[in-house]
This record gives structure tokens, C-alpha cells and sequence, in this order.
């Protein structure tokens, strides 16, 4: 199985306990909330033997299927970039976004370049802010590249 199908399958795992969480505390039942707790903590567990990598690629596929997005999306301000391309190369990741804020976000951007990707365009996605009043994220305009 490859690892972002382990991923996916990880991150369906989580989504099935939080229902039955959520359905276990709208009938107040104790049992069942805490058998969902030690679920998800056995969950975690193993998400983190399969290594550190491993934990930041289920992070990010988290927020991108949380957002209702379709493309990993780097933001933020990463100090090792190398690393994160090295990582998607590993996992098969062909295409994400870069979304980050911060003042060095155009030279992050360049070592990208320089590390093979292609800046295939801009895209908008669904930041991590959600719009005042309401539970939507906000959009945002965005790099897209490819590896």
C-alpha cells in the first residue's frame, strides 16, 4: 500500500470516531465516548511509529480534507524547504499549494525552484481562517506548483 493511501485510510479512521464520539455523547453515553478516546489515542500512536515524516504528511492531508481543498497546502513559514520536497517526492505527492504569509515566503518559493518544482500558476484555496460569524473558510490566492 503506498503512503498516502495509509494516510487516507488513517485520516477515514479519525473521521469514524469523531462520529461515533459525537453520536456516543448526544445519547450521554460515558463508555462510548471513552472507547473513542482511547481509539483516537491509539490512532495517534500509530500514526507516529510510522515515523515523523509520516506524522507531518497525515497533518497536512488533515487540514487540505478539513478545508475542502484538493491539493496539499504548505503556508506558514517553513525553514527547510529542501525537506518538505524531499518528503513529497517520498510520499508521491505531484502537485500542492504554497499559501504562506510571511516576508520570506518569495525566497522559500525560489528554493522550490531550485529544487525541480514548477510554478505551474496561482489557484485560490481555502485558508485556515474561518469568515467571522460563520464556520466557512476563507479564500486564498495561492501558488501551485508541481514536482
Amino acid at each position: 500500500m503506498k503512503k498516502m493511501e495509509m494516510i487516507a485510510r488513517f485520516y477515514e479512521r479519525s473521521l469514524d470516531l469523531e462520529k461515533k464520539f459525537n453520536e456516543a455523547e448526544k445519547a450521554k453515553d460515558e463508555k462510548g465516548m471513552e472507547a473513542c478516546r482511547e481509539g483516537y489515542q491509539e490512532l495517534l500512536q500509530e500514526v507516529r511509529a510510522e515515523g515523523k515524516d509520516f506524522s507531518s504528511m497525515m497533518r497536512l492531508y488533515s487540514e487540505m480534507k478539513q478545508r475542502g481543498n484538493k491539493l496539499l497546502d504548505v503556508s506558514g513559514s517553513y525553514t527547510e524547504p529542501e525537506r518538505i520536497i524531499q518528503m513529497f517526492k517520498e510520499f508521491g505527492v505531484k502537485e500542492f499549494t504554497f499559501s504562506s504569509n510571511w516576508t520570506n515566503a518569495k525566497d522559500t518559493a525560489w528554493v522550490f525552484t531550485k529544487m525541480g518544482c514548477n510554478l505551474k500558476g496561482m489557484v485560490e484555496i481555502y485558508s485556515d481562517n474561518k469568515k467571522l460569524m460563520n464556520n466557512e473558510y476563507e479564500k486564498r490566492p495561492t501558488f501551485l506548483f508541481t514536482l
